[in-house]
């Protein structure tokens, strides 16, 4: 199975990207009905929920002529908040059968539970998340994946660590984009020295990685620098304010996607320094 929004050249799809972080950005800073107002058009029917157990919202887009069903999981509005409030202990999940972040898998349930009886098994799904939220759309898409559903994409937008090397191994085959910002810190969460060093946590799925300009890089592996998320990681739970992560911000994220709309250069990773502004 083709990596989420590429074709069969490892063309990446920008456009359609685009489309999902502006839906996402309309959820994320408007209320549930001007969302309703403004995303809702583009669907022959949607729904748009708050979860108010785990302070969460998701959209549900479906499009009948191409039998296809799209969600989007804002995930918590502060992830520095977030922090003090959710388990980064393994666990053992039955359907799954692989270890999952706890505190994420958590979240990922709610939406799953609500989302499932609003699905047409006949029809494909494409899921969308930004931060906790698409550390949800991963494991969505594995749960909805093991129920038989067709997922087609799975696009993870600033999204930090949710299993380990077997999980990653089990579910390696599903359609996943990780999308990162050059100088975002969180995908190097939760650091990889926990829960231990025989069994810490992993990315997986192809990385395109966001630089300056039209310029961003393909990779198959995880790229995490152990040394630095364990700083990050000190920094982002002892920060009394957001400076810490405001590269994560979907704002930066726009900012550096929008030149790669109009020509998008693909270069080597181990050349990205070269298409980084110094001042970063």
């Amino acid at each position: 199975m083709a990596p989420a929004s590429l074709d069969v050249n490892g063309t990446v799809d920008f456009p359609s990207i685009a489309r999902y972080f502006q839906m996402y950005r309309v959820m994320r800073y408007n209320t549930l009905e001007n969302t309703r107002a403004v995303v809702g058009p583009q669907y022959d029917h949607f729904d748009i929920v708050d979860l108010p157990a785990t302070k969460n919202v998701y959209m549900l887009g479906v499009l009948d002529s191409s039998r296809r069903q799209e969600i989007i999981i804002r995930g918590t509005a502060n992830f520095r908040n977030a922090l003090s409030d959710i388990n980064f202990e393994p666990e053992k999940d039955a359907k799954l059968k692989i270890e999952l972040h706890e505190g994420f898998a958590s979240m990922a349930r709610a939406v799953y539970t609500d989302v499932l009886p609003r699905l047409r098994k006949d029809y494909s799904v494409a899921v969308f998340g930004h931060s906790l939220g698409a550390a949800e759309a991963v494991i969505l898409g594995m749960l909805l994946s093991v129920d038989g559903f067709s997922v087609t994409q799975i696009y993870a937008s600033g999204q930090p660590r949710v299993t380990n090397a077997e999980g990653a191994l089990k579910y390696g085959s599903l359609p996943i984009l990780r999308i990162v910002d050059e100088a975002d810190p969180v995908p190097n969460l939760p650091p990889m020295t926990l829960p231990s060093a025989s069994n810490h946590y992993v990315h997986f799925g192809t990385e395109l990685y966001l630089l300056d300009g039209p310029y961003y890089s393909l990779v198959g592996r995880d790229t995490g620098d152990d040394a630095l998320s364990a700083d990050v990681w000190r920094a982002l739970t002892k920060a009394k304010e957001d400076t810490p992560i405001r590269n994560h911000y979907m704002t930066g994220y726009i900012t550096h996607l929008t030149p790669k709309l109009t020509g998008a250069i693909q270069v080597p990773y181990a050349d990205r320094a070269k298409y980084i502004k110094p001042s970063q």
